[in-house]
């Protein structure tokens, strides 16, 4: 089973590969690269046999089984051990590097070197006997290392090839089995106990397949027109695989376009590796791009070892030119016709332009803010409902969008806004301060039925109006001053009109 992110397993392989490196002839297990995952994988099943007693299967005793000759109860017994491994963890994973580690506790002669083999054989098909025992396909490693002491406490030995075609043959086990080399077998100074063996496994998984891609910051997952022939494309490129410091690896990203209807003018570009998970821009450099025609970019991720899929690409077109400027029209508010409506009266404005990609059109009042207004089903017009803030003469500035945002030229439409403020007629221009004021509010639109009024900045009171459309009110000044009175009128159907004002000066 893999061991992952410490443990006493993990630190047994750190502890090892360091005791090994001070040996000479070996490489540490730490120190591994950015990419890829270090593992410690413990067998699932651990088993030796007995020559003398060829129909017994036998676990290990304290993680320690015995390999070789050795002479008890009267007899020599002879011995082989077995590790069997789950290698499922890592299908579809590039075995970076692999190392069985072990370490003797008893030895039978230190005067005769280590001789231990390690065999790869078939998956036993039940707890091995010395009379069942699989089959030994090949010698993957001698654990020899005479520059390594008698009794040494961790020996490691590589075993990349085995495990990694393991890997590449879909197979779900790996079994080692552990004897003694050749005639030496049998001789019982020859002999040892191990530990049972691990496996250092550095291993990679590739990249996951980019996503998130963009184009001058809109995502694709619809047809794109972008204004630009230099656009910014973005993609985000991660990898699954944490090292055993909890950092992510580096991922790259190479970035292909092309125009659609010339896939063979590919280029491709790769960005520097980042950590995991990054955002790339990437921008298409100048005089690649042309107006008009269609483009598509996919991205991939690499790490240290391999590349992900390509991502399902992104298609764009290039639009540069602008649409025609539009001519507006209006029945309410002709264009330097007559003075009508008034502020606040909504009239209807239509927005024409000929051009086959508009979005809409971009309209504003002078001083007021700016609107937009998609097209309707003709593609080439719209018509908007629109009330003048102020009388008087005013002006509408409107520009044509296309779907890749361009404006066009802005066309000014002066049209006449008739005032209709009501008129303030102040019925006691001499009250002194401290005396009641009559006021009267005379419409100036038709159907007023009520006048909103308010003195300086004070609180604003409604009345009804008369049949006629005429108000008055009385106000009481206090104190010798100007004072400013604000009006509006409202009709029936709820317009607002201008407002009006007068100062009242009062002695």
């Amino acid at each position: 089973m893999p061991i992952r992110h410490g443990g006493s397993a993990r630190r047994a392989a750190k502890t090892a590969g360091a005791l090994l490196l001070a040996t000479g002839g070996l490489v540490a297990v730490t120190g591994q690269p950015a990419a890829a995952m270090l593992d410690y994988v413990t067998p699932t099943s651990v088993a030796w046999t007995d020559a003398r007693q060829p129909t017994r299967s036998f676990s290990a005793s304290d993680d320690t089984v015995p390999v070789g000759t050795w002479e008890a109860d009267g007899g020599k017994h002879t011995a082989r051990a077995y590790f069997t491994f789950d290698l499922t963890p890592y299908r579809g994973q590039r075995v970076v590097s692999a190392r069985a580690i072990t370490g003797e506790t008893k030895v039978d002669d230190c005067d005769k070197p280590r001789e231990i083999e390690l065999w790869r054989t078939d998956p036993p098909t039940g707890a091995p006997t010395w009379n069942t025992a699989p089959t030994a396909r090949e010698k993957v490693a001698d654990v020899g290392y005479p520059n390594l002491p008698c009794g040494s406490s961790f020996i490691g030995v590589m075993i990349t090839e085995a495990v990694r075609q393991a890997v590449a043959d879909g197979r779900d086990q790996l079994t080692l089995m552990a004897r003694i080399a050749g005639d030496h077998e049998t001789n019982k100074h020859y002999s040892r106990q191990i530990k049972s063996v691990g496996i250092s496994l550095d291993h990679n998984t590739p990249p996951n397949v980019p996503d998130q891609l963009t184009v001058e910051g809109m995502a694709c997952d619809s047809p794109l027109t972008i204004r630009t022939t230099r656009p910014t494309l973005r993609a985000v490129a991660s990898d699954p695989d944490v090292n055993e410091n909890g950092s992510h690896d580096r991922v790259a990203a190479t970035f292909a376009w092309w125009p659609v209807d010339r896939p063979a003018e590919r280029t491709e570009a790769t960005l520097d590796g980042l950590p995991s998970p990054a955002r790339y821009p990437y921008q298409l450099p100048e005089g690649k791009l042309t107006h008009g025609n269609t483009y598509a970019f996919s991205v991939r991720a690499s790490d240290q070892y391999d590349s992900s899929d390509w991502s399902p690409e992104c298609r764009f077109t290039v639009d540069v030119v602008a649409p025609p400027a539009p001519t507006v029209s209006s029945t309410d508010y002709p264009e330097r016709g007559d003075w009508t409506g008034g502020p606040g009266i909504p009239g209807s404005f239509t927005f024409t332009a000929d051009a086959d990609d508009l979005a809409g059109f971009s309209y504003s009042e002078t001083g007021s803010a700016t609107h937009f207004v998609p097209v309707d089903a003709s593609g080439r017009s719209a018509t908007v409902s629109h009330a003048p803030n102020n009388d008087g003469v005013r002006q509408l500035f409107v520009q044509s969008v296309d779907r890749a945002g361009n404006f066009s030229e802005g066309t000014f439409y002066m049209f006449f806004v008739r005032p209709n403020a009501p008129t303030i007629s102040d019925d006691d221009p001499e009250a002194p301060a401290g005396t009641p004021r009559r006021l009267t509010f005379t419409p100036n639109m038709p159907n007023v039925v009520e006048y909103t009024y308010r003195l300086n900045d004070g609180e604003e009171i409604t009345v009804r109006a008369d049949a006629d459309g005429t108000a008055r009110v009385t106000i009481t000044p206090e104190v010798p001053d100007v004072y400013f009175l604000y009006v509006r009128s409202r009709t029936a159907d709820g317009l607002l009109s201008g407002e009006a004002w007068i100062a009242l000066w009062v002695e």
